[in-house]
């Protein structure tokens, strides 16, 4: 009798067990994955839009600088801007050691031959990436170390020798220090302090065919799922997949960032070759700001800076500035762009960019155009302009002579902005910008 009762007990005390573990299971409605942090995903304004998890670095939106790797004992250097072939990249800060880093780096390369491949199925043809992976390997003891195995194991055990380009980083070249030399503004408890920006393994940089940051990766595992919302997980991977197909039409998260902070504010002033952008406007209403790439015909005699010189032929009240890339192919041409100009005997002004700070001052591309007003106010752009359309003429001489209401309300603080918290008129820093205070 005993043992039926403690039998019954055991019985009873199972069921209340499995209907507490049930209503338990019940209640949880947030999916598996590997973090418990949930990025918001602000609406979609127009042509504008945010990608799925947010990470701040100063450097957002602006030129890589001219980095390198040298071999101490030839000195001979690999660069990055001559090896990118017009194409995506994505750069991976990896430690040798670290089994986890082997695995990352194979992945990436996988995944480039895989989204590679894809332009020959007619079905995922739209999903193709032609995208490079640079893996760079710690300059720290141990991980130099493993180079070689790291290297041997991406060739053999991988297969992703072809598409995976991994270099050894060293006191010479300090490319990691480099990718970090940034300070990050507005951080910590209260929004208040500044901190130096370090560079960590697993970051990932996703930088468009120009040399641009679109994207960075803190903790970047390939095949971990970050979290959109309580019912849908992401991978990684497939968010690369998206920023890389967008920049196929040369758009990026760029477009929302330049429309963000630096529509209808002022940037600071600017010099470039030992002349002033202030004295470049010349008081006049209307100043036309283009940037293109020297060493690309589109951009320049057959192109945008062709279309430009006809444009001030036409209608020459207000003042044009071009301003070429720095990035080497481009500093190589631009003396023949220069001589071209001479002989169209043009009012437009053509300036070389210097480490391309003011490219990056205005989180800009090859082909984008900027209107601004006698103050230095940007009171209109547009991303990857094409001249020949009549509309866009149209749309320069209504800024000139009506200059642009949404920016009247913007200074009246009627206009609040795109992001999910108003923002007020602001100058934009140069190689800076966070959003620590507004996305959390």
């Amino acid at each position: 009798q005993h043992y039926y009762i403690t039998n019954n007990l055991r019985m009873l005390l199972t069921a209340v067990l499995t209907v507490l573990v049930a209503a338990a299971l019940a209640d949880e409605t947030v999916a598996p994955t590997t973090t418990s942090f949930v990025t918001p995903t602000p609406s979609m304004i127009g042509e504008y839009y945010r990608p799925y998890f947010w990470q701040d670095h100063p450097n957002l939106c602006g030129r890589l600088p001219e980095l390198k790797i040298t071999n101490e004992k030839t000195l001979r250097s690999w660069e990055y801007y001559s090896n990118i072939e017009g194409k995506p990249h994505l750069i991976y800060l990896a430690e040798a050691q670290c089994g986890t880093c082997q695995s990352n780096a194979a992945i990436a390369g996988q995944l480039s031959k895989r989204w590679e491949e894809y332009s020959n199925n007619p079905r995922r043809q739209d999903e193709a990436v032609d995208m490079g992976v640079f893996a760079i390997n710690r300059n720290f003891e141990p991980s130099k170390k493993k180079f070689n195995m790291m290297k041997n194991r991406l060739a053999k055990r991988f297969s992703v020798g072809p598409w995976v380009s991994l270099h050894q980083d060293n006191d010479l070249s300090n490319f990691w220090d480099t990718l970090g030399d940034y300070q990050i503004e507005n951080t910590g408890e209260f929004f208040n302090e500044t901190r130096q920006f370090r560079s960590k393994r697993n970051d990932m940089y996703l930088v468009d065919q120009w040399g641009r940051m679109i994207r960075f990766l803190r903790d970047a595992i390939l095949i971990r799922s970050r979290k959109q919302d309580a019912d849908t997980n992401l991978l990684w991977r497939n968010v690369i997949q998206e920023v890389m197909v967008a920049t196929k039409e040369r758009k990026s998260v760029c477009d929302e960032l330049q429309h963000e902070w630096l529509y209808c504010r002022i940037p600071e002033e600017w010099e470039l070759n030992g002349v002033s952008f202030r004295n470049l406007r010349q008081g006049r209403a209307l100043t036309v700001l283009v940037f293109i790439r020297a060493d690309m015909d589109e951009f320049t005699v057959n192109g945008l800076l062709r279309d430009l010189i006809d444009l001030s032929e036409r209608w020459n009240s207000p003042s044009y500035v071009v301003v070429a890339d720095s990035v080497p192919q481009s500093k190589t041409r631009f003396a023949t762009v220069d001589l071209y100009m001479q002989t169209r005997n043009s009012d437009v002004r053509l300036l070389q960019d210097e480490d391309n700070k003011v490219t990056t001052k205005y989180f800009a591309a090859p082909g984008d155009l900027f209107a601004v007003d006698s103050l230095g106010r940007i009171i209109g752009f547009i991303n990857r302009v094409n001249l020949q359309d009549p509309t866009v003429e149209e749309k320069l001489k209504n800024w000139h002579l009506n200059w642009n209401p949404e920016c009247e309300m913007f200074m009246e603080s009627i206009y609040t902005g795109t992001g999910t918290t108003g923002t007020q008129p602001t100058y934009t820093q140069p190689h800076f910008y966070t959003t620590s205070f507004v996305y959390k």
